[in-house]
């Protein structure tokens, strides 16, 4: 009767402790900011501006407003952009990073979220495709990365028909995310990571 008695109450406590991690992996009672942003915290349209600020032509991604509506602004690689495009399909990048943020007034927190997944490259009609593979499987994760990174360095002709090095470019998920979050806390807001989508999504 013992025995019987703590084995109900460890599937008991299994049973709850299994509750507990699903709900807290669909977000319930996940913390959304506010407790460490600053009392002089500036306007939520001049840090949606500064982000904005902070892409470069020499980046490999790109912040850009996120035209469904649904979150403030996304950040992704320059997988259009035609002179990035190339970097990335002569070098097999096979991962894909893509940050979705939303820019809460009220807490004056920034809200992030992390999503990466795989590239493979496939021959098309108009020569290499990239095939974006974001599933929920082994290949893929959403919520937040702690470290992930891949090199470019490629040699050539110069414009001076000297031989060198043209490319070295170092493809740091933790760069941009840092930049991000060095900006938010500048500007007197927090800088919050969730793991799910409805957090970085405007409630209508």
């Amino acid at each position: 009767m013992l025995w019987d008695f703590i084995a109900l109450i460890l599937g008991l406590a299994s049973g709850i402790a299994g509750i507990y991690f699903a709900l807290k992996a669909l977000g319930f009672r996940e913390y959304l900011g506010g407790k460490h942003a600053k009392p002089w915290a500036i306007p939520k349209e001049e840090l949606y501006h500064r982000l904005l600020a902070l892409n470069r032509d020499d980046l490999p991604y790109e912040i850009k407003p996120d035209k469904s509506g649904k979150c403030d602004l996304i950040l992704e690689w320059k997988l259009a952009d035609a002179k990035w495009y190339g970097i990335f399909s002569k070098n097999r990048f096979s991962k894909w990073y893509k940050v979705y943020m939303l820019l809460d007034d009220t807490r004056k927190s920034l809200r992030y979220l992390e999503e990466t997944g795989t590239i493979e490259w496939q021959t098309g009609a108009k020569g290499l495709e990239p095939i974006i593979h974001i599933n929920y499987n082994r290949t893929f994760f959403r919520g937040k990365i702690l470290f992930t990174r891949e090199y470019s360095i490629t040699y050539g002709i110069k414009e001076n028909l000297k031989p060198g090095k043209i490319y070295n470019y170092q493809f740091d998920t933790t760069q941009p995310i840092n930049k991000i979050r060095k900006t938010a806390e500048q500007a007197g807001w927090e800088p919050v990571p969730v793991t799910t989508m409805k957090h970085v999504t405007h409630k209508h």
